[in-house]
C-alpha cells in the first residue's frame, strides 16, 4: 500500500487501530485486500507513526495519526489528525 493510500485510509484512530493489528495479522491484511509488506508502526502517547520504505526505490514516508487536541465537546475523540511526511 502506497503512503498517499495508507493516509486516506487514516480517517479516524478506529481505522489506525485496524491497521495496527492488520500489519501483526496477515489474514486480517488479506481479508481487506491491503499489502503492508513495507510498513512498521510505533505506537506513541499521542497516537501512532507508521513507517514506510519501499525496497525497490528507496522511497520513505511516515504518517502520523495525532490524537486531536481538542477543547472539551467539540471534535469526537476518535476523530484523528493525519500528517503525511515524505
Amino acid at each position: 500500500m502506497t503512503p498517499d493510500k495508507l493516509a486516506a485510509l487514516l480517517t479516524n484512530l478506529e481505522a489506525a487501530a485496524e491497521v495496527v493489528e492488520a500489519i501483526e495479522d496477515p489474514d486480517l491484511q488479506q481479508r481487506h485486500g491491503w499489502d503492508l509488506a513495507q510498513w512498521q508502526y510505533d505506537l506513541v502517547p499521542w497516537g501512532v507513526r507508521f513507517s514506510y520504505q519501499d525496497g525497490h526505490t528507496d522511497e520513505r514516508a511516515e504518517i502520523l495519526a495525532l490524537l486531536p487536541v481538542r477543547e472539551p465537546r467539540t471534535v469526537p475523540p476518535q476523530q484523528a489528525t493525519v500528517l503525511l511526511v515524505r
